[in-house]
């Protein structure tokens, strides 16, 4: 096989991309389903993150096949790349629009679902009350986000999903050998 072209290999990204971003909001919209039950919230985020992990190297792996078998880490980089830039594109501008208009009483149903959870806990009544106030305090703050702030956020969280996507890209990733 011949190896694709760069324009080939980024509408191969772009594509991934978006089908990653609408996986992402299913994900995310299947996990703010279970916000009652504050555990089993925060589980069903971490297995969705997961989840979109793995389907960026499944993506990865594809567009390696794609290029005769082999990708060199820069190019196969810059492919999850795009992926990330698309999918978190989908999912922040989803979930801004979820807080806002869809759910707006969300940040509501996440403090009872927190404030349940640490019922379970049993803690001195001191302590369970200093945790729910910060708790609140802190979600009563993230209300307040601008639209400049929950940009940056998502620049933030590019950089950290592009460092998994380091890790995704050498375990993907297959040189070509000098000879041969």
């Amino acid at each position: 096989m011949e190896n694709i072209t760069t324009a080939e290999k980024n509408k191969m990204a772009l594509i991934s991309g978006l089908i990653l971003g609408v996986i992402y909001l299913v994900i995310f919209s299947a996990s703010n389903l279970m916000v009652g039950n504050f555990m089993v919230y925060g589980i069903a985020k971490f297995a969705g993150y997961a989840i979109y992990m793995v389907l960026i190297g499944v993506m990865a792996a594809r567009i390696r096949k794609a290029n005769g078998g082999y990708i060199s880490f820069r190019d196969l980089f810059g492919a999850i790349f795009i992926m990330i830039l698309i999918s978190e594109f989908f999912y922040y501008a989803f979930s801004f629009s979820y807080f806002k208009f869809i759910d707006p009483g969300f940040t509501d149903k996440i403090k009872v679902g927190y404030a349940g959870m640490m019922e379970k806990f049993k803690l001195p009544d001191d302590k369970l009350d200093d945790s729910i106030s910060k708790f609140n305090k802190s979600i009563d703050e993230s209300k307040n986000i601008t639209i400049s702030s929950y940009i940056l956020n998502y620049f933030e969280l590019v950089l950290m999903d592009s460092l998994v996507g380091l890790l995704v890209c050498l375990i993907v990733r297959k040189e070509k050998p000098l000879f041969g």
